[in-house]
């Protein structure tokens, strides 16, 4: 194999399955890229077997016969990077894959294509079809509360339920829950499916990497013990967590009497404000609820002191809140409206947060 190459457009193609190999491990090949490069196409596989990326560009000129082999993706990422001419030279001779760019060559050694694992095998599967803007935005609307850590796995991903014309996503860490319902783009014609899954968090984070640069409709292929996205030139493989994700719906209050509507970036300000003096030991952040105000502080012994007052629309009884800043930072961080309106109901019972087909609720904690 001898091939000329756009060095910018590989590196962009590359750059996309490194979320498979980029963690650690003892096997060479599941640090490795498998290249297949045929007819017009090069194609880019990476896997750590529960997650697999697959990106695909076109090739100037067609090879006479297909050839495949693997290579340490990020040592050739790490490469091309170096180089700065616009076009690289990719040549396979024996064990070696040799890169070259102007009076500079390097190569990089060979591992054999059949030492890569086999890609997974879909069973009873199921498509439709979403919209790339709003699979971004319900990835960016439910991740942050995804429980990270050991004890609990089935709140270690994000819940996918498909029913008639809408995809919903919900993660909870048992201490706050995000759910966002969204329809299925136009062309996707009325369907009868019913079925819900849980996604890995690891492979919703590479998901988002995937989908910042497209636009478009995507391709949800669910199987039986596997999903896939299908973006044209990428696609990623994601094995599913298995267990029974919680009723989630029985733990989302109906509206209450209780009315905050405050300016959502003074009130964003405000707690990260406040939060500047959390420690580990000490995280909770008090807010006092009283007619058309807010009143935020923090006391943290021997480090310092914080109050500030918010004007907003407060209609219902006077209340003290404790929480954990993150819990409301994040969403509002997400949030895009001026003005957010959260539900009240007591000291101890969740604040939510209700948007368009979006539910936030944070639980408050309790003030030492």
């Amino acid at each position: 194999m001898n091939i000329k190459i756009n060095r910018k457009v590989l590196l962009e193609s590359l750059q996309k399955v490194t979320g498979p190999a980029a963690g650690k491990t003892t096997f060479p090949i599941f640090s490795a890229v498998l290249i297949e490069i045929y007819d017009k196409k090069i194609r880019f596989i990476s896997t750590d077997l529960e997650l697999t990326v697959i990106s695909c560009m076109d090739l100037s000129d067609a090879l006479d016969e297909k050839e495949s082999f693997c290579v340490s993706l990020m040592k050739l990422i790490s490469i091309l990077k170096e180089f700065s001419s616009p076009e690289v030279t990719l040549m396979t001779q024996k064990n070696f894959l040799w890169i070259t760019c102007e009076n500079c060559e390097l190569k990089l050694n060979i591992i054999d294509a059949s030492e890569f694992p086999k890609l997974p095998v879909f069973k009873d599967k199921e498509a439709v079809k979403v919209q790339s803007e709003d699979l971004e935005e319900m990835i960016k609307s439910t991740s942050f509360s995804v429980f990270v850590g050991e004890g609990n796995y089935v709140l270690n991903g994000v819940l996918c339920e498909i029913e008639k014309n809408f995809i919903r996503f919900v993660s909870t860490d048992g201490k706050r829950l995000s759910s966002i319902k969204r329809k299925f783009p136009p062309s996707q014609p009325e369907i009868n499916l019913k079925k819900s899954f849980i996604l890995p968090y690891k492979s919703i984070v590479e998901l988002s990497k995937v989908i910042r640069s497209y636009t478009g409709e995507i391709m949800l292929i669910a199987g039986k013990k596997q999903v896939g996205f299908d973006l044209k030139d990428t696609q990623m493989i994601t094995q599913l967590i298995e267990g029974e994700f919680p009723e989630y719906k029985k733990y989302i209050p109906k509206p209450a009497e209780n009315k905050l509507k405050i300016d959502r970036s003074n009130f964003l300000s405000a707690l990260r404000r406040a939060e500047i003096l959390s420690l580990p030991e000490y995280q909770g952040v008090k807010i006092e609820l009283t007619k058309n105000k807010v009143t935020i502080s923090k006391e943290t012994p021997q480090l310092g002191a914080y109050k500030e007052e918010i004007e907003a629309e407060y209609k219902g009884k006077d209340l003290i809140l404790g929480f954990n800043p993150d819990y409301l930072t994040d969403v509002l961080k997400v949030f895009e409206t001026p003005q957010v309106e959260f539900d009240v109901y007591d000291t101890d019972k969740p604040v939510v947060l209700r948007g368009d087909r979006y539910t936030y609720l944070a639980l408050p904690m309790r003030l030492g």
